[in-house]
């Protein structure tokens, strides 16, 4: 349900910019992309891993205190089921150089993504002019 509320938000917010803020929006994404890509290529750095994120659920076996089920009323510890559905965080190995490449590419590609952003964003206010 949340997720669905999610996918809805950016068309409610959506109808209430203008013309020329949607088609200035449209560039600033893919910077914000870079700019998060960024942001996870200097974490990894820093951490000197990186971090993957796992949605699929996992079962563990455990032990409970309590009682059975039933008509068998006992106490003591048994053995139960649960599922874990996630995220869970898991560190994975990295090439630190590798990695430092990687960013220095991303900040490149930022770089290069704002000019034409900027170009885009005036091709935008001239297309479009708020009234």
């Amino acid at each position: 349900m949340r997720h669905r509320v999610l996918l809805l938000l950016p068309l409610v917010l959506t109808a209430c910019a203008t013309t020329q803020e949607v088609c200035i929006d449209r560039g600033a994404a893919r910077i914000r992309n870079l700019d998060a890509r960024i942001a996870e290529a200097q974490g990894n750095i820093d951490r000197g891993y990186a971090i993957f994120v796992s949605e699929t659920p996992q079962a563990t076996v455990g032990f409970c205190s309590g009682y059975g089920m039933g008509h068998h009323h006992y106490g003591g510890i048994n053995t139960c089921i649960s599922s874990d559905p996630g995220p869970r965080e898991q560190a994975v190995a990295i090439d630190v150089a590798e990695e430092r490449a990687k960013l220095q590419q991303l900040v490149a590609a930022r770089a290069s993504e704002e000019a034409r952003y900027q170009q885009q964003v005036a091709q935008c206010r001239a297309a479009f002019p708020e009234e």
